[in-house]
């Protein structure tokens, strides 16, 4: 399995059991070749559980906002009756990418994507999350240092062009020449969990 691959797969896992301590950290990139590169961001909102109706399944929020708002609890949302008013509701956004040079020449992988998904067990305050991780590759056209604009071709054969604007990425991407084929992972997970303030 690719370093990167491995890399976004077990930060998906870490943010889908709540273990949001580890960050991606960018690698720097000798001159000659870059090496793999993964940035990531997450925010995190707290929302304050105000009622909550167990029939209708209704729960009242006052988000950061401070406007409050309804949502309904589907059935996929265990263990609904341990919520109560005064408890957070902690809603973890995290995103990432993560690039390597891959095996150079022929043709392109299509692009591949996999999703997961975890709720709270039994008897746990309701918690839940959920990621995607995208997979593509494309085979670089061009690449302009003074502008920091890479052009590239995908799979299918259509072409693109980016402005990289992170320095981690702005470090791989110099490395870059045409020819060079990249694989490129996109990762996005959501977890949100009921937490008691005591």
């Amino acid at each position: 399995m690719p370093k990167t691959r491995l890399l976004l797969r077990l930060s998906a896992i870490a943010l889908c059991t709540g273990l949001l301590t580890a960050q991606a950290k960018a690698q720097s990139a000798p001159p000659t070749a870059p090496v793999p590169t993964a940035v990531e961001q997450t925010l995190t909102a707290v929302a304050i559980v105000e009622t909550v109706d167990y029939k209708t399944r209704q729960v009242l929020l006052t988000p950061p906002s401070g406007d409050p708002v309804t949502i309904i609890a589907g059935p996929e949302v265990r263990n609904l009756d341990k919520v109560k008013a005064g408890d957070h509701v902690v809603m973890t956004l995290q995103q990432a990418v993560a690039v390597q040079l891959s095996k150079p020449g022929g043709s392109l992988p299509a692009p591949e994507a996999e999703t997961g998904a975890i709720r709270a067990a039994k008897g746990q305050l309701p918690a839940g999350a959920t990621y995607t991780l995208v997979d593509v590759h494309v085979r670089i056209a061009a690449v302009n240092p003074a502008t920091n604009e890479v052009s590239f071709t995908r799979a299918d054969g259509s072409t693109g062009k980016i402005t990289v604007k992170n320095p981690a990425m702005r470090q791989f991407a110099a490395g870059l020449k045409p020819g060079d084929n990249v694989e490129i992972q996109y990762l996005q997970a959501i977890l949100i969990q009921v937490q008691n303030p005591s």
